[in-house]
């Protein structure tokens, strides 16, 4: 267990915590993205992604360390990172990625996403890397504002291409943070 902060704490996901994180995720995800797919239907998302075969294959990356997030002692989302993940815009860059961070309704607008970009930017820079990269839905305005206050900035915006999901919300924003 990392503590991020006495009431921050990240916890590796194991193989075994398949069923753990797919319940979570059920209950994170819907309420903040279903309205991007047809039918209100994330199951598509929630499959593809959370299932067995899928966490496998992630916690089977070297580069990459895959965490719940527990605050105040509960269970309260997830932070996936990929270290020494290249971004298309700077190659020349050793950078870090964040694939995913998912927090539930009762750890947000507490400082938590911002003590995780906190300590994920000085993991980076301990691991060498000189840049950090996300996506985010570009409709997804109070997620990009905060990304803006962390000091990122935008890059190429790109699409998400899965047929279940809205033709005019698969927008997505990449950004990106330059480290000093």
């Amino acid at each position: 267990m990392i503590s991020i902060t006495d009431k921050i704490q990240l916890q590796d996901i194991k193989i075994e915590d398949q069923s753990k994180l797919m319940t979570l995720l059920e209950s994170i995800y819907p309420p903040a993205y279903e309205y991007l797919w047809k039918n209100k239907d994330c199951s598509f998302y929630l499959n593809k992604f959370y299932s067995l075969e899928n966490l496998e294959l992630e916690l089977a990356d070297p580069n990459a360390t895959y965490y719940f997030v527990t605050y105040n002692s509960d269970l309260a989302g997830i932070f996936r990172i990929i270290y020494n993940k290249s971004f298309e815009e700077f190659q020349k860059k050793k950078a870090t990625y964040i694939n995913r961070i998912y927090l539930a309704k009762t750890a947000q607008g507490k400082g938590v996403a911002q003590h995780l970009f906190n300590w994920v930017e000085q993991e980076a820079k301990e691991k060498g890397n000189t840049l950090l990269w996300l996506k985010a839905m570009d409709s997804k305005k109070q997620a990009l504002r905060f990304y803006e206050k962390q000091s990122y900035n935008y890059a190429s915006p790109t699409h998400l291409d899965f047929p279940l999901m809205h033709t005019n919300l698969r927008g997505m924003q990449i950004m990106y943070k330059l480290l000093t």
